[in-house]
């Protein structure tokens, strides 16, 4: 069995939302997007949506759970997963940038690369070691025409 980590995707997608706000309101180091222009946040936010949905439905047309650490039961290759290994988690990270361009201060973008190490560390490269094992050569191939966050090689 695979070792969880405390918090699932969502909770900690919920906490790095909360951290953009406070840090924020806190202490608002600099305005970079101030209104209207902070509206320009909402595409990032739409587009992570998006990508949320069309990648949770991709996993749910093959049968394969969507939760981390769940085993898979076939490798998804369609859709937006033509374009990333982890769309889901650049999804978030959309809405996470949308949020910072919303709100408008530069202090919420440090919370950014704190959430992709987090992503990265905790979920990524676990769920990819869990990938080759269970789906082995298939995987491989698969890592090596699709890029782990956007685009093919």
């Amino acid at each position: 069995m695979h070792h969880r980590p405390p918090l699932l995707p969502p909770a900690l997608g919920l906490l790095v939302m909360l951290a953009i706000f406070a840090m924020h309101f806190i202490e608002p180091i600099l305005v970079l997007f101030p209104y209207p222009w902070n509206f320009l946040g909402l595409v990032p936010i739409s587009l992570g949506a998006v990508l949320n949905i069309a990648a949770d439905r991709e996993l749910q047309r093959a049968g394969t759970p969507s939760m981390p650490f769940e085993r898979s039961k076939v490798l998804v290759e369609r859709g937006v997963y033509r374009l990333s290994r982890n769309p889901m988690y650049l999804g978030f990270l959309l809405i996470a940038a949308g949020l910072a361009i919303w709100v408008g201060s530069l202090s919420p973008w440090l919370v950014l690369p704190v959430f992709a190490w987090a992503l990265l560390h905790f979920f990524i490269r676990r769920e990819e070691r869990q990938l080759e094992q269970e789906q082995g050569e298939a995987y491989f191939d698969y890592c090596q025409r699709v890029n782990r966050w956007w685009g093919t090689k």
